[in-house]
């Protein structure tokens, strides 16, 4: 039986590491593993094992069998699951689209620069009072608007397959005075911005931003280097 203890207290994280750069490899993309196989990849015990996978997101286990991969929640996932938690009733404003350019989101699309954007925006509210102002950019505005269904696309999109997130971050800025305004504080405030690249099933990408007050309920930030 392998000995963890001679390995120090926390190998279970330098297997979690191991597992997590496997996992964004695609190496997992047919079947998760089993804790028989993982213990006997990286000779460690099913303590170990567990441990690792269990702050593994985005996996489905099966006793004995393995598992396979999810597709894991997204930040405004968690958020919306933690304000339904707390017992927070949520609404949403009817989305605008209008169309803009901006070099930056252009080539974050892999879009020329000045390719015209459609932008749909629109504000959550939670008991009562702006929390997220959340815009959507794409070039294919007649084909993504069908997946725009209401202010939290991306969450209902994302759960029934239709959206796919390639990659997201979770940064400090300060909006746009007009997204201030959007979210009932003053210009020059600061607020946390989620940012994702999207895509749907078709392979039309989405950037979208999400800003979100940070004084209206309180929040846990928990970066990782890679």
């Amino acid at each position: 039986m392998p000995n963890d203890s001679v390995r120090g207290p926390s190998l279970w994280s330098t297997v979690l590491a191991d597992l997590r750069a496997r996992l964004a490899a695609g190496e997992f993309a047919d079947r998760f593993p089993s804790d028989r196989e993982l213990m006997a990849h990286y000779g460690v015990s099913r303590h170990t094992v567990r441990e690792a996978v269990r702050h593994l997101e985005g996996v489905e286990r099966r006793p004995r069998v393995g598992g396979r991969v999810t597709t894991p929640p997204t930040v405004l996932r968690r958020l919306l699951d933690t304000l339904t938690a707390l017992g927070v009733r949520t609404s949403t404003s009817t989305p605008t689209a209008n169309e803009h350019r901006s070099a930056e989101i252009a080539e974050r699309l892999d879009r020329d620069p000045q390719t015209p954007l459609t932008v749909h925006a629109g504000v959550l509210h939670a008991d009562g009072a702006p929390l997220i102002y959340l815009e959507n950019w794409s070039d294919t505005a007649d084909s993504v608007r069908t997946e725009l269904v209401g202010i939290l696309l991306a969450v209902s999109a994302q759960e029934s397959g239709r959206l796919d997130v390639v990659a997201q971050t979770t940064v400090p800025t300060v909006p746009d005075p007009p997204v201030c305004a959007a979210l009932g504080i003053p210009a020059g405030r600061a607020t946390f911005c989620i940012e994702a690249r999207l895509e749907t099933a078709e392979g039309a990408p989405i950037w979208q931003r999400a800003f979100i007050r940070p004084d209206r309920y309180p929040c846990i930030l928990q970066f990782t280097t890679t």
